[in-house]
């Protein structure tokens, strides 16, 4: 009876440590990977370069002081 009993707590025991550890089951962890966040790193990066680049070749300050003046030279 008593071995019966301890096959029944170790058995109890698994069951509760393995719910309590999903990477120990093959169910999927929650949580974002280190992949995906290094990914994602690298295009907001990548999109940052391309505005400031986009900025720095047609700079809309400018332009729209060029626009005012000849509008202005225009209404003249």
């Amino acid at each position: 009876m008593k071995k019966y009993r301890e096959n029944i707590n170790k058995k109890y025991v698994q069951k509760v440590f393995l719910q309590n550890q999903p990477f120990l089951q093959n169910q999927p962890c929650g949580g974002i990977s280190l992949i995906v966040l290094v990914i994602t790193i690298i295009v907001v990066i990548i999109l940052a370069a391309e505005v400031i680049i986009s900025l720095q070749n047609n700079n809309p300050m400018i332009e729209a002081n060029k626009a005012r003046i000849n509008s202005d030279v225009a209404n003249m």
